[in-house]
Parts: structure tokens; sequence; C-alpha cells
């Protein structure tokens, strides 16, 4: 992982020792670095027990990208799950990607949850609070309150808030800056009558609209209220599904096609959405030079690294571009003009999968790093790794078959299911 790190731009590896005994590492590539500063805005990330060589915990890191599939950014082996170990980890993977998620999900294991709240600075809402019955009455009939004014329930919030020590936590606070779109005292002044439109123009451009669905209840919950300005082409909902998920919502569409709106406006495609919100030249990463010159290697690397970087640079402008790719036709023909083929090489399994791993330099003989003793993960059950399909069939077919009794063989039927026995009856039943 050293010797990958040194050959490998933009390649973090990150370990932790008891004495000599590997306690904890994390590493993660370019391209994951990449995956994260794109789409970390949610990450999950959970211990698998018994999935390598050492035994030890693997904890992958993901998210989601921009097609909607789990990527990879980040992964780490602990020795054990305590506290302090995954804390460990977690500032190892702060130290590599320089910033916090904005969630994060995990099970409930309880040394997972106080090693997030010790390393992450937002703050979650004690379980107790939830408990408190005087506060949970209290809140429910402050939010739910339709014949409520704004104005009273901004005042009764921060009044809440105060009495419960709540005025720095982050999640109430974000609650309170969206209370237009959640609380039912700011829709008291909208018809509730189906589809409808209750102005043909105010004074700031928003044409509103009230959406319902037909085959719901006619209760306020069901009801969406969506603003459009068509010329600015600029549309809100009030069931801010685009604020969480990056796409709007059903509504918002339902009213845009009423409106005579035939493309969806640029600010509605977030960037994560996008196909080129990474890359395509990260193919490249891993690409290693067949010499065993470790500096060689390390130039190799930073060439693709740099013509990565330069092609996203230009990438969109076609001027630049040109001109880049000019410079490197001049550079190709040269170097073309006195280059000899050197042919292929023969490889052994070890050396390919060193060249594979990034590793330039042989396995030293001292080993000053030991493996961690066996550990028992948490949830790991019985010892025994469930075998797949595949390995079930292979084992069946190394064990001794029963006598068939229609066809006298050793074979994996039975009397009623022989084939000679089968087609036998059928020929009697054609002729």
């Amino acid at each position: 992982m050293n010797d990958r790190q040194a050959h490998y731009p933009n390649y973090s590896f990150e370990f932790n020792c008891q004495d000599d005994v590997l306690n904890c590492m994390f590493w993660a590539d370019e391209t994951e670095k990449t995956y994260y500063a794109e789409f970390g805005d949610v990450i999950s990330f959970d211990a698998t027990f018994r999935t390598n060589k050492y035994q030890m915990v693997f904890v992958p890191f993901t998210a989601i990208d921009h097609h909607k599939k789990s990527v990879t950014v980040g992964s780490g082996l602990l020795s054990n799950e305590s506290i302090e170990s995954y804390s460990w980890l977690l500032k190892a993977f702060l130290k590599t990607h320089r910033k916090e998620p904005t969630l994060v999900l995990t099970d409930q294991d309880v040394a997972i949850k106080q090693a997030v709240e010790n390393v992450f600075l937002e703050k979650k809402i004690s379980d107790d609070l939830f408990t408190n019955t005087d506060f949970r009455k209290r809140f429910s009939k402050l939010v739910w309150d339709i014949n409520m004014k704004p104005d009273v329930f901004e005042v009764k919030w921060g009044l809440l808030m105060k009495e419960f020590n709540l005025e720095d936590t982050r999640w109430f606070k974000y609650m309170f800056t969206i209370r237009d779109s959640w609380i039912p005292g700011y829709f008291s002044d909208i018809p509730k009558c189906g589809l409808m439109k209750t102005t043909s123009r105010s004074e700031n451009g928003w044409e509103v609209y009230i959406v319902q669905h037909n085959n719901s209840k006619s209760d306020l919950k069901n009801k969406f209220k969506v603003e459009i300005k068509v010329e600015e082409k600029e549309i809100n909902c009030s069931c801010e599904h685009f604020k969480p998920m990056g796409v709007l919502c059903r509504h918002a569409f339902t009213i845009m096609m009423r409106c005579g709106v035939k493309e969806i406006p640029e600010r509605y495609i977030l960037k994560r959405w996008r196909k080129d919100v990474i890359s395509r030249n990260y193919r490249f990463t891993y690409v290693q030079s067949d010499s065993g010159d470790c500096e060689n290697v390390k130039l190799v690397n930073d060439s693709y690294y740099s013509f990565e970087s330069c092609l996203d640079i230009v990438r969109d402008d076609k001027k630049r571009l040109t001109l880049f790719v000019e410079k490197q036709q001049m550079l190709l023909k040269e170097f073309e003009s006195d280059y000899i083929y050197p042919g292929l090489k023969s490889k052994t399994d070890g050396e390919v999968v060193c060249k594979r791993l990034g590793v330039t330099i042989p396995i030293p003989e001292e080993i000053n790093i030991h493996v961690p003793e066996v550990q028992s993960n948490k949830g790991s059950g019985i010892k025994k790794r469930i075998p797949s399909a595949g390995e079930v069939a292979y084992e069946n077919s190394k064990k001794e078959h029963r006598m068939c009794s229609g066809c006298g063989k050793r074979v994996p039927h039975n009397l009623r299911t022989c084939p000679e026995r089968v087609g036998a009856a059928k020929s009697a039943k054609d002729s």
C-alpha cells in the first residue's frame, strides 16, 4: 500500500499499529475520491464479517452515483469493532476526503453511532428528546395546528427551542428555515379545490396552482402548491421533492405541461445526474508501466494523471481542445519516428499480481507489521461461511450416487425420473 501511494497520483493510505500488530487501515484511490467529491452528500458504511484472508472486519464506504448505482468511496480493515477503531477509521476518512458528508447511514451498532458522534461535527437529535412525553405533545400540537397563524407559530417555536435547549441543533434549525413548505398554517389562504389557478399573475410574476391526486382523500396533506414563472423557467412545489432527491416532482411536471413548457429548465438538471459528471478518462488510472524501475513507474502514472487533468480543463473549450490535440499529435509523430516495438514479455503469476496492485518492490524477507489475532464480528453468527449454489453442486457431484432400479446404474436420478424409463414409456404411448 505504501508503494502504491508512492507511485499513484492522489492515492491515499493510512494505517495504525499497536506495537508491531496491524490494528486499522484505510485506503481510497483517485477514482473513489472523485466519486466522493461528486456524490458524497449521503454515504453508508457497515462492517462485513470474515470476507478476507486475515478475518479482519472489512468496512466499505458507499455512495450512490448519477446512475443510482452503488460506488465505493473508501475502504477500511479493522482488527476489532471498538469505538476507538471506528473513530480512527472515520478520522482517516475525513483526512482523505477533507469534508464531511451531509448524511451518514449506519446500522444500530453502538460503537459506530458513538464514533460518528465523536468525529463528525453534526449533532444528532437525542432519542431521549422524543421519549419526553411533554416535548412530544407540545411539538405535535405546534406543528399540526392548521389554524395557527405563521407569526404565532414562529414565536411559539422559538420559545419551545429555548426551553429544551435546541436553538443550536442543526436539524431543528433547518426545519425552521423551510417552515413554509410543511407547516399547515402557511397554507391557510390557499383554496383547497383539486387543480385550479388561484391568481392569473401575481405581482412578483408567479403563477400559483394547487395539485391534488384524484384518488386521494381531500385533506390538506394530499394537496400540493406549485408556483411557476414560465418566462424565467422557475418552478417550486410545496412537496419539496427537489431538495432531497435532486429531480423535479410529478406535480411540477403536470404544471409545466399545462403551461406549455417543453424542456426541463437547465437549473433543475443537477450536475450529479449528468452523464459527464465523472471524467471518462479515469480508466487510465490503473495503467502501469512494464518496467521494473520504480522511478519509471511513477513517471508513467504522472503522465497519465497530467493528461487526464489537461483534458478535463479544455474539454469544453473547442479552441483550446484543438490546440491540445495538435500538440499531442506532434509529440506522437516525434516519438513514433524512432520507436521499436519490444514485443511481449513473459511474466509469472506473482509479477502480474504485483503489477496489478501497483507493487514494484519485492516482498521483504523481514516482516515488521504482523497480522492481528482473529476477531469475531458482533453479528458474525456461525463461523462457517454459507456456500454458494455452485459450491453445493460441486460437492454433491463428488458424492457416490444411489443405484437406479430403472437403468441399474449409479446416477443422480431415481426410477421415477430415469431417462430410459421415461423414454420407453413415451415410445409405447406414441405407438
